[in-house]
């Protein structure tokens, strides 16, 4: 399925704004995988895939929505609904966010490209990104905060010039 595997990432991410956890997102991205699969002789082609998939995505998460009722968070209908429209209407701004992000850590040297990868890896925090790069504590909770402003300035100013460098 080539639409739904080079669009995994938008999907996933519409998944991840209405749900507690990124277990519960990727959960749902399956189940949604399925429902795509099983029900793709019922697209159109020419219309938008995403939005189409995103759709499924909705009725998934609201049909699961038991489970998350014994999260600490839980939304309720509007909420949902209105997140669900806005993370849609966001589908290319988050792509292209993305997209600035990923060249701008690339322009980042690489022992901080490391730090910033790492902390942000499933399952590690700042001290797993500490120990590897061979920092204190608080030099890579100094280094990240550094590295987070140079980040945020590039993706805005990739942002506002169209992406040239």
């Amino acid at each position: 399925m080539i639409l739904m595997t080079r669009h995994q990432r938008q999907i996933f991410s519409y998944i991840y704004t209405m749900v507690p956890s990124r277990h519960d997102a990727e959960d749902l991205l399956q189940e949604t995988s399925l429902v795509v699969c099983e029900k793709f002789h019922e697209f159109r082609e020419g219309t938008d895939f995403v939005a189409w998939a995103c759709q499924i995505a909705y009725w998934r998460i609201r049909y699961s929505r038991q489970k998350f009722a014994r999260s600490k968070v839980v939304f309720d209908q509007n909420v949902l609904d209105a997140v669900a429209h806005t993370a849609s209407t966001m589908t290319h701004e988050l792509d292209d966010r993305h997209e600035a992000l990923s060249h701008c850590l690339q322009k980042l040297p690489s022992r901080d490209r490391e730090l910033v990868l790492t902390r942000y890896e499933p399952g590690h925090g700042v001290e797993e990104a500490a120990r590897r790069s061979g920092r204190s504590l608080d030099a890579a909770y100094k280094a990240l905060m550094r590295i987070r402003k140079l980040l945020f300035d590039c993706v805005t100013n990739q942002l506002i010039t169209g992406g040239t460098p």
